[in-house]
């Protein structure tokens, strides 16, 4: 791996101080199942509800997320750190031992979805592009399950540290 040039170093550290909501990205298919936490996704439009989630193209989930086309974004609650650390990768469970560890349905697409996060949205990708280490996919939501409420605490990533706000 090379050393990050000190642009690229002070463009993390920058990014560090970005407070993000945490996600696990889900996906089940022709191509198999994963899932991965993720912060790099964002709100594109409204109509259509489309999402934007950037994947680094050396992940394990990348080539899987491309074959299946179909994905789950599950919105962790504060009280799902330990699922946002399991598909960080953080622990020693096998990917598909993370699914193991907690309880999960499956959405009218049949993507998989976590019980107890605030919210899932189901879709499929629609277009995506390549930049630099990363390739962007935009996701057409299609099913939307909203459990949380205004006073439930979120999960968030903060300064490389996953913390909670309510």
């Amino acid at each position: 791996m090379n050393a990050l040039s000190p642009v690229q170093q002070q463009f993390r550290n920058a990014m560090a101080f970005c407070a993000a909501g945490v996600h696990v990205i889900t996906t089940d298919g022709a191509a198999g199942r994963y899932g991965i936490t993720m912060t790099a996704l964002a709100a594109v439009t409204d109509s259509p509800p489309t999402l934007m989630l950037c994947v680094n193209r050396s992940t394990r989930i990348y080539p899987i997320l491309r074959e299946n086309g179909l994905l789950c974004v599950n919105v962790l609650s504060a009280g799902q750190r330990d699922v946002a650390e399991h598909f960080a990768g953080l622990t020693a469970l096998t990917p598909e031992e993370r699914f193991e560890q907690h309880i999960w349905q499956r959405g009218h697409s049949g993507q998989l979805q976590v019980d107890g996060a605030l919210a899932h949205l189901h879709g499929r990708i629609t277009a995506q592009q390549e930049i630099g280490t990363h390739g962007v996919f935009f996701a057409e939501i299609d099913e939307i399950r909203v459990h949380g409420s205004a006073g439930d605490a979120a999960l968030l990533y903060f300064s490389r540290e996953f913390k909670s706000l309510s």
